[in-house]
C-alpha cells in the first residue's frame, strides 16, 4: 500500500508537495497508484484547509496529522 510523508509549515506548503508528488502521477498516467495514507507533519494548522486533502480523500487517501513539536 503506497505512503506517502511530508512534513510542512502550512497549506501552501502542503499542495506543492501533494502536487509534486502525488498528483503528479496522473500526468504519468499512473493514476491507479494513488491510494494509501499519507502522513503530515505540520507547523501551523492551516495545512488541514487544503482543497487537495478533501480530492485525495475522495480518492480513498486517508491523511494522518501530526503537529510538530507534539
Amino acid at each position: 500500500m503506497p505512503a506517502w510523508s511530508f512534513e510542512v509549515k502550512g497549506a501552501e506548503d502542503l499542495e506543492i508537495k501533494l502536487r509534486n508528488e502525488i498528483f503528479a502521477l496522473d500526468n504519468l498516467g499512473r493514476g491507479d497508484e494513488i491510494y494509501g495514507t499519507v502522513s503530515v507533519v505540520y507547523s501551523d494548522d492551516n495545512a488541514k484547509t487544503s482543497s487537495l486533502v478533501a480530492q485525495l480523500e475522495s480518492r480513498g487517501v486517508a491523511f494522518i496529522w501530526s503537529k510538530k513539536g507534539e
